[in-house]
């Protein structure tokens, strides 16, 4: 079994694609009791299959984040969404609402005198 994660884009900086397919792989091993290696991740605009290799640096970063997630609900914690021009393809943007929340974030009086331009609430 070879798991393929397919990107609208291009490769990323950083590592979350790789970190998304190694989840990925790890509950499909979980689930199909088999051992997964490798997989792909396959990005459209440049229209390339980039290999990634489940190593266990790979596999112990994915179970850190799970912990963290874990840590995050179990105290009823919602991380923080700034809002970057890729949150307009995002299918969660509707529920994430980034422009709530984050560093660009208006204050609720800032949004509603925007909305209907009163000078002070």
């Amino acid at each position: 079994m070879r798991p393929v994660e397919y990107k609208r884009g291009k490769p990323k900086p950083d590592d979350r694609d790789a970190l998304q397919l190694c989840a990925q792989a790890m509950c499909l091993e979980e689930m199909m009791n088999v051992a997964i290696l490798e997989g792909d991740l396959f990005y459209h605009e440049i229209r390339k299959r980039e290999q990634v290799v489940f190593s266990e640096k790979l596999r112990a970063r994915v179970a850190d984040l799970v912990a963290e997630m874990k840590q995050m609900y179990a105290e009823a914690r919602t991380p923080e969404a700034n809002y970057k021009s890729h949150c307009r393809q995002c299918s969660l943007v509707t529920l994430c609402k980034p422009k709530w929340s984050g560093k660009k974030a208006k204050s609720a009086a800032a949004y509603v005198q925007g909305w209907i331009g009163a000078e002070e609430l």
